[in-house]
């Protein structure tokens, strides 16, 4: 058996919104929980109106503008990490005018695990945070895919979705820290090849690292495979489940489809992706 696993060091994505302090309660949380150091970050482009005559880069006081709009909104999004994070006594602020994708990609460097919110119609989203999707794909770091309001993830109970493909195999290693600390850890396999994805191998594996888990298998489906996998958290009292990640790169987007896409779309509990 080895050692128990921590996160040293965990990132968390915050943005202008004020209920993006609660994504910042709930990195803190883990990071009181894992000991770790806490990093909030931000980072938001500096758009420039659009002008008929295409000289909005020309005029400085339009440039200026631009710039402290963008300085207002990262000096919200710090006063709401700082807010959520509380008394924690390990956090550093880390925010930039530039776009949030390739800030937050370089950033990941420092970390290790990354918490960002799930998707939603908000418009500042545009312009502060990175798409989970593509946090997902580009970080090289698991990610910790989280509901806008939740303000705290407990993971006494957590479903691993088990594919014998590398992507997975990385996220059950990823997620050892929360598995090493769960009181009930179900591995589940879904569709009709789950006999043959080495389920018992995954169990055997977590033992050797202090994880009692259980296995389960789902063949018949009523619905596509991403619900079975959240029915099966629902009816485990799970509110984490951690996955593989797959996608491709096209023209700098990560298309998703399966169980991935349906996934960050619509589960109603945390996931923790590896890709």
């Amino acid at each position: 058996m080895t050692g128990i696993r921590d996160y040293a060091s965990i990132m968390v994505c915050v943005g202008r919104p004020r209920r993006a302090e609660n994504r910042a309660a709930l990195a803190a949380s883990l990071a009181a929980r894992f000991g770790s150091h806490l990093i909030g970050i931000a980072a938001r482009e500096a758009t420039l109106p659009y002008l008929e005559d295409g000289l909005a880069t020309a005029r400085p006081i339009l440039i200026e503008n631009a710039r402290n709009a963008a300085l207002e909104d990262l000096a919200q999004a710090e006063t709401n990490f700082r807010r959520g994070a509380g008394t924690l006594p390990d956090v550093e602020w880390r925010s930039d005018i530039q776009p949030p994708a390739d800030f937050i990609a370089k950033a990941a460097r420092a970390a290790d695990l990354l918490v960002v919110a799930r998707s939603s119609s908000d418009s500042t989203r545009r312009l502060m945070s990175i798409d989970p999707g593509d946090a997902v794909m580009a970080a090289g770091l698991p990610v910790l895919v989280v509901p806008q309001e939740s303000r705290a993830i407990l993971a006494r109970s957590v479903v691993v979705a088990w594919k014998n493909t590398r992507e997975a195999r990385r996220a059950v290693r990823d997620a050892l820290p929360f598995l090493q600390r769960a009181e009930t850890v179900t591995v589940l396999v879904v569709g009709e090849d789950a006999g043959d994805q080495g389920v018992e191998d995954v169990a055997t594996h977590l033992a050797r690292h202090g994880v009692a888990s259980r296995t389960r298998r789902v063949t018949a489906l009523s619905g596509s495979p991403a619900d079975a996998i959240m029915d099966a958290a629902l009816e485990e009292g799970s509110d984490l489940i951690v996955s593989g990640a797959y996608g491709h790169n096209r023209t700098r987007e990560w298309i998703f489809g399966g169980v991935t896409g349906d996934l960050l779309d619509r589960s109603p509990v945390a996931c923790l992706m590896s890709h």
